[in-house]
């Protein structure tokens, strides 16, 4: 395993939480430490990345961090009590921070948690599981003594162990579906699931199906998201954006359209998330 990254220059910091999803960046970076690691090679198919948050929260304070918008991936949580998933939802992710804690856990590819899930992904419940009821090995007794170890990379090491032990096998067109995001995410082109088809060559339906059954998601849903990260992107370049011009450069034929697709993807209004990333 590797280490990805530990906190950078204030600026590049917040510009990786708001390109991964995360909000109120200014006040996570205040009070906490996040580090992030590599898996080893042999789960580097299904998992992107294990991930340790450390807070120092002031005495007689809460701290109450909104993160991870709507995303077409799963995340794991391990804490003090216990051990929960997201699954896929276009509600934000919050929870309460106090004293001194650390939390714990694990971003999967896309499609990366359906070897372990064993069924189509779109059957997977929205919101907060109960992790112990898809994995039982993983107690509150594995969460205690896992979050006892100091040292972060041997914290992410123990993660990886436990992930290993899990025997699963990667799905058929695990490789496929990721290839499809990178080609999306990069190639601005590719708007629409028929320009999607066309460039991997594969029946509209054939593709609709292996996202439903491997992501949880369509592909339609995935575009947007993209179109959505690169208009938000584009207002953070303006002090004060117009967002309708915004929205008719991301192929929006209107300014409210672009609203309520926000919305739907991501829980809030772009101008919403605009504001809270700069308290």
């Amino acid at each position: 395993m590797e280490e990805l990254f530990h906190k950078p220059a204030k600026k590049d910091w917040e510009n990786e939480l708001r390109r991964s999803g995360v909000l109120n960046a200014n006040s996570f970076s205040e009070y906490s430490d996040l580090r992030a690691f590599s898996p080893s090679k042999k789960l580097a198919s299904r998992i992107s990345h294990y991930w340790i948050l450390r807070w120092n929260i002031p005495e007689d304070i809460t701290y109450k961090p909104t993160e991870v918008l709507g995303a077409p991936l799963v995340n794991i949580f391990f804490t003090l009590s216990e051990s929960f998933l997201y699954g896929l939802s276009p509600k934000t992710i919050e929870y309460d921070a106090k004293n001194f804690e650390t939390m714990a856990g694990v971003t999967f590819l896309p499609g990366g948690f359906h070897p372990y899930w064993k069924k189509p992904m779109h059957t997977l419940p929205k919101g907060k599981i109960q992790l112990t009821d898809i994995i039982p090995a993983a107690t509150s007794k594995f969460c205690q003594n896992l979050l006892t170890i100091s040292d972060d990379f041997l914290l992410a090491t123990e993660i990886d162990k436990f992930f290993l032990n899990i025997p699963v096998e990667d799905s058929s067109h695990g490789q496929l579906v990721q290839s499809i995001f990178r080609k999306i995410d990069s190639d601005r082109s590719l708007r629409t699931v028929a320009s999607v088809s066309t460039a991997f060559n594969i029946s509209e339906r054939t593709l609709q199906h292996i996202f439903r059954e491997e992501v949880g998601t369509s592909v339609k849903w995935i575009i947007m998201r993209v179109r959505l990260l690169e208009a938000v992107k584009e207002s953070f370049s303006q002090d004060k954006p117009n967002w309708a011009e915004i929205a008719y450069q991301y192929d929006y034929s209107n300014q409210a359209h672009f609203i309520t697709d926000f919305r739907r993807v991501f829980g809030i209004s772009p101008q919403k998330y605009r504001e809270i990333n700069q308290e």
